[in-house]
């Protein structure tokens, strides 16, 4: 779900987003250095389509946040960013 996007490549991004799922390469060569997501919302699926367990909201360049069950992403969140804060689990049923 994006809400808004500033990008050169607005149209083929949304566009390629809109209803679909993308595989990680194609997402990250879409958004490359000069796009940036605001007030959206990324979810990891498998090859099946089923979710993994991994949503990314961002709200601008300067918020976002990662909602994992994967400790990995966890410990390399924490590598590339040491002042990331670990906030309480809130389970999806909490809404």
């Amino acid at each position: 779900m994006i809400d808004e996007l500033l990008s050169p490549r607005y149209q083929e991004i949304a566009e390629a987003a809109e209803g679909s799922l993308m595989g990680t390469e194609q997402l990250v060569a879409m958004f490359g250095n000069d796009a940036q997501l605001i007030d959206g919302e990324l979810t990891a699926h498998d090859a099946a389509g089923s979710s993994v367990g991994l949503t990314i909201r961002a709200l601008d360049s300067t918020w976002w946040d990662v909602e994992t069950t994967m400790q990995e992403v966890l410990d390399k969140i924490s590598l590339l960013y040491p002042d990331a804060e670990v906030l309480p689990w809130r389970s999806p049923d909490e809404g």
